[in-house]
């Protein structure tokens, strides 16, 4: 089985991040992004956990580019993005931190 590969995408405020996502999903059409509304590690868990999930098996993307808020976060996101079952079918990969990452190009993620 093949599983996803979910970047995370990451920075302060206003830094780019949904505009990132959505230059790099514009040239790659069998990606998908995804912005949960509450933290995606802490309260918002189990939500980030359902989305993920419905858009794997609706639209069986290549990648997904999941953005989130605040840096702090990441290892807990990772986290539970390696607990199972998700764990089955999403593979965590090169996190996108915003600004360091503004130049970032879809090769840049192996793709």
């Amino acid at each position: 089985m093949t599983r996803t590969v979910v970047h995370v995408v990451t920075g302060a405020p206003r830094t780019g991040k949904s505009a990132l996502i959505a230059r790099l999903l514009a040239s790659r059409p069998l990606w998908a992004g995804l912005a949960p509304r509450a933290c995606p590690c802490c309260i918002g868990r189990v939500e980030t956990q359902v989305l993920l999930t419905r858009l794997l098996r609706e639209q069986r993307p290549k990648r997904v580019l999941l953005e989130l808020g605040e840096l702090r976060h990441l290892v807990a996101l990772h986290r539970a993005l390696g607990v199972w079952p998700l764990s089955q079918y999403v593979e965590v990969g090169r996190s996108i931190q915003l600004p360091q990452d503004e130049a970032l190009v879809p090769e840049m993620l192996g793709a």
